[in-house]
């Protein structure tokens, strides 16, 4: 059985809180088969584009977010084991039922770049501006505690 469909931006909010936008639909095709271990596999793939943050110059920039993932549901941590390492296990709650909204979202944060940062050629920061190795020494700054060490002095006296 195959399915393609998608979700509105106001429905993946985890999602947002990940991005500074979501800017089109989760578009998702999936299918779900019997392979020939008698095993429930769930394939499929979903495409959203998102505006980050780059952490280099602080500007926004696009991102088009592709995933394509593969789930075996299972009834609990046991038969994780047991499946073949291609399919990733996705536990089914106590009703026999998947979150799909969740397991979508979940693959799209995980694919999300933990650093997010233009194209050196596009981002405003210059290689010249960019800093490598040993950081600059800061200016000496007065130890706060200075007045607890003199305080300190004065009472032993």
């Amino acid at each position: 059985m195959d399915y393609s469909g998608y979700y509105l931006p106001e429905q993946v909010l985890r999602v947002e809180e990940s991005v500074v936008s979501i800017d089109s639909d989760v578009t998702s095709e999936l299918s779900f088969v019997i392979d020939n271990q008698h095993l429930v596999v769930i394939k499929g793939d979903s495409d959203v584009d998102v505006t980050l943050k780059c952490e280099r110059c602080g500007k926004n920039f696009n991102h088009h977010v592709h995933v394509t993932y593969c789930f075996s549901p299972v009834i609990d941590d046991e038969r994780i084991a047991l499946l073949p390492e291609e399919y990733e296990p996705i536990i089914i709650d106590q009703f026999g039922e998947i979150d799909l909204l969740a397991m979508i979202e979940d693959e799209i944060i995980l694919s999300l770049p933990a650093i997010p940062v233009h194209n050196s050629e596009r981002c405003e920061v210059s290689d010249a501006d960019m800093v490598f190795g040993d950081l600059p020494n800061e200016a000496e700054k007065p130890n706060p505690f200075a007045v607890l060490a003199s305080l300190k002095k004065v009472l032993k006296e």
